[in-house]
C-alpha cells in the first residue's frame, strides 16, 4: 500500500503514453481518448509562454491552440469531414452536445490547474 501512495501510476489502467498529471487529467475528462489528450497537451505545450496563466492574450493564444486541437476530434465524432485527408481521429465520447469552444474551455480550465505547464 505505501509503494502505491508513493507511486500511483505504477498498478494503473493508463496507457504508457500517458506519463504525465496532466495527459491524464484530459484522458479522464474527455472520454478516455488518448489520441485526443496527447493532441490536447501538444498543443498547450507548444502554444503556452512563459507567465502565461496571467496574460489575457497569452491565454486566448492557448485556448484557440486547444480549439485546433479537438477540431478534428469534434468533427470525427460528427461524421463530418475533416477536410485533411487521410485517416480520421477517434471520435471522443460523452460529450457529443458541446460546441469546441466550450470543450476548448473545460480543457483549458484542467491545464491552469497542472503544474506541468
Amino acid at each position: 500500500m505505501t509503494r502505491k501512495i508513493k507511486n500511483p501510476t505504477e498498478d494503473s489502467a493508463y496507457p504508457v503514453s500517458l506519463n504525465t498529471n496532466a495527459k491524464r487529467a484530459f484522458y479522464d475528462n474527455f472520454g478516455k481518448n488518448e489520441a485526443l489528450a496527447l493532441a490536447i497537451d501538444s498543443a498547450i505545450l507548444a502554444s503556452r509562454q512563459d507567465d502565461w496563466r496571467g496574460n489575457v492574450f497569452k491565454i486566448r493564444r492557448v485556448k484557440n491552440a486547444i480549439k485546433v486541437a479537438i477540431a478534428p476530434f469534434k468533427l470525427a465524432m460528427s461524421g463530418e469531414s475533416s477536410g485533411f485527408g487521410g485517416e480520421q481521429p477517434a471520435p471522443f465520447s460523452g460529450k457529443k452536445a458541446e460546441s469546441v469552444d466550450s470543450l476548448a474551455e473545460q480543457a483549458l480550465e484542467l491545464a491552469k490547474k497542472q503544474h506541468d505547464y
